[in-house]
């Protein structure tokens, strides 16, 4: 099925870019300093990344992060084992870290290809929109009343380890409700660190103590969408979005949500 876009396009390449970084360093070491120093240091960037990787495993629960990071820490320390080859002359742990160098490297491919470790902060404000008109009624900077839900504060907890770990939402525990932030591809490195009480201008939905659903969209997701919609609208097909992942989940059926976002087709770079 083909779905018209409402959101303006967009690719990220954040990743690309970060990897781009780490090689143009290490061949501006590798003219400077030579073959051995220029692994080294690729080995440490690689690294270091690889220490990222692992805190938003550590964040999320999500498993393509937990593979992303394997894969930098045996990368690291193939790059180190070159260097200590070129150095001492000993091949020995080339081999070693190479194989689960490529081994963790495919995996992190096909969990990339298939979107597990893809942020679906697009595809939660493509289908918010989906059923919303055009209108002359523009933005409106504070939060929108969606409904209500039941349930207890466990499976409201329980629901937010699951938009966590498949990165459908960053998922912020407060005294009084739950809150679930979408974020886009790319974005998501100015999002994971900061305090919890920044968010409050962002794009948020949020599950109070009593099952009060509230709903803030931030303008710069707003002027994303091609058209004018109808602010109103959108906040409360946001919000009831939300209400129906959660009682998907409550029934055991998870996989239904992330096939509605499959199903849009978007690229693993949106």
């Amino acid at each position: 099925m083909i779905y018209y876009r409402k959101l303006k396009t967009s690719q990220s390449f954040t990743d690309v870019l970060i990897i781009g970084v780490i090689f143009l360093i290490s061949f501006v070491t590798l003219i400077f300093t030579g073959p051995e120093t220029a692994f080294l240091v690729m080995g440490l960037m690689v690294f270091l990344y690889g220490l990222y990787s692992v805190t938003v495993f550590i964040l999320t629960r999500n498993t393509g992060y937990l593979v992303v990071s394997l894969f930098q820490f045996s990368m690291a320390l193939l790059c180190a084992s070159v260097a200590l080859s070129m150095t001492t002359g000993n091949n020995g742990f080339i081999p070693i870290f190479l194989l689960p160098t490529l081994f963790f490297g495919i995996w992190m491919v096909n969990l990339a290809t298939n979107k597990k470790s893809k942020w679906r902060g697009r595809e939660i404000l493509e289908l918010a929109a989906m059923p919303v008109e055009e209108s002359a009624n523009g933005y409106t900077g504070r939060p929108f009343p969606a409904g209500r839900i039941e349930g207890t504060r466990a499976d409201m907890l329980a629901f937010g380890t699951f938009t966590s770990k498949n990165l459908i939402a960053l998922t912020y525990i407060e005294p009084d409700k739950v809150v679930f932030l979408p974020v886009q591809t790319g974005r998501e490195y100015g999002m994971l660190f900061r305090g919890r009480a920044d968010y409050a201008d962002e794009t948020w939905v949020s599950f109070d103590s009593d099952g009060y659903v509230a709903v803030n969209i931030s303008m710069e997701d707003y002027l994303n969408y091609r058209e004018d919609l109808s602010f109103a609208q959108l906040c409360d097909s946001l919000g009831g979005l939300f209400i129906e992942f959660y009682e998907l989940f409550k029934r055991g059926q998870g996989m239904r949500i992330i096939d509605r976002m499959d199903a849009l087709g978007l690229s693993a770079f949106s």
